[in-house]
C-alpha cells in the first residue's frame, strides 16, 4: 500500500531520514514512534508529499507519489485522509460546516448531499449533535473527533495520525485510540499514526516502528516489540513504565 525505498530527507546538516525502507499493509494500524525530533511527522508528510526525498522514493500502490505532479498528484491524494495534530480546524467555520469542507473543496455534490455526509461522519465519531458548535466552545478531544469527522468525510482509503492524542488527558487519549481501532474496523481503512505514546501504539497498532537516529531500530507487532533486545526500544519502553503488553491493556481498563 504504502512504501518507502531508500528514503533520505535532510535539513541542513541534519539527516532525518537516512536510506529509509519500509512497507505499509493494506487494512493496517502501523504506528511510528521515537523521540521528539527523530523524523516521525517527517516521515507522516512524504506520503502526502508535502515533503520530498533528496534520495530515495515514496510509493502508494502503484504510483510514485514522491515523482508525481498536477492531476497524477491529485489523484493520488484524494485516497488520503489526514487529522492534523492541532485538528486544524477553521475558527470561524462551526463544527460542521469545517467537515463538509472537504468535500465542497473536491466535489460537485449539492449541499444537501454534502451536509447529509457530514452528519453521517460526526455521527460516526459520536458528535452528532454537535454541528452548529463553534470550535472554540468545545474540548480538545472533541476537536480531534471534528478533525477526524472531516478527514474521513471523503471516505478515504488511507487515514495519517499526526499525534492524535498529543496535549489530552489519559481517559480522553484512550478514548481517541479506542475511536481509531473502531474507524480501521467498520471503514476497512489503512492507518497510519505518528505518536510519542507508546501506550497508544501498543494498543492499537498492527505493528510498531521506532525510529532513531535516521533509521527504524525497530518494526514489529506489539508483543514482538516490547520483547524487543534493542537498547533503544528497551530504554524507550521502561520511559514510560511499560514491561508487558498487559501493562497497556491494564491502562486501557482503567
Amino acid at each position: 500500500m504504502i512504501r518507502f525505498e531508500n528514503v533520505t530527507k535532510r535539513f541542513g546538516r541534519k539527516t532525518v531520514l537516512d536510506r529509509v525502507n519500509l512497507e505499509i499493509q493494506a487494512g493496517e494500524t502501523f504506528v511510528i514512534v521515537g523521540l521528539s525530533g527523530a523524523g516521525k511527522s517527517v516521515s507522516l508528510r512524504h506520503m502526502v508529499r508535502l515533503l520530498v526525498p533528496e534520495e530515495g522514493r515514496v510509493w502508494v500502490g502503484e504510483d510514485c507519489v514522491s515523482e508525481a505532479s498536477g492531476a497524477g498528484l491529485d489523484r493520488i491524494l484524494r485516497r488520503f485522509g489526514m487529522l492534523f495534530q492541532g485538528a486544524a480546524l477553521l475558527q470561524w467555520l462551526n463544527v460542521e460546516d469545517n467537515v463538509c469542507l472537504p468535500l465542497r473543496q473536491k466535489t460537485n455534490l449539492p449541499d444537501d448531499e454534502i451536509r447529509r455526509r457530514a452528519e453521517e461522519k460526526l455521527a460516526l465519531v459520536g458528535l452528532r449533535d454537535a454541528g452548529d458548535k463553534m470550535p472554540d466552545s468545545i474540548s480538545g478531544g472533541m476537536r480531534k473527533r471534528v478533525g477526524l469527522a472531516r478527514a474521513i468525510v471523503t471516505q478515504p482509503e488511507i487515514i495519517l495520525y499526526d499525534e492524535p492524542t498529543s496535549g489530552l488527558d489519559p481517559v480522553i487519549s484512550r478514548q481517541i485510540d479506542l475511536l481509531i481501532d473502531s474507524l480501521r474496523q467498520r471503514l476497512g481503512v489503512t492507518s497510519v499514526v505518528v505518536t510519542h505514546d507508546l501506550y497508544s501504539a501498543l494498543q492499537i497498532g498492527s505493528r510498531v516502528a521506532m525510529l532513531h537516529e535516521g533509521r527504524f531500530v525497530e518494526m514489529a507487532p506489539p508483543a514482538d516489540f516490547i520483547a524487543s533486545k534493542h537498547p533503544v526500544v528497551r530504554d524507550f519502553l521502561r520511559s514510560q513504565g511499560i514491561v508487558t503488553l498487559q501493562d497497556v491493556r491494564k491502562a486501557f481498563e482503567t
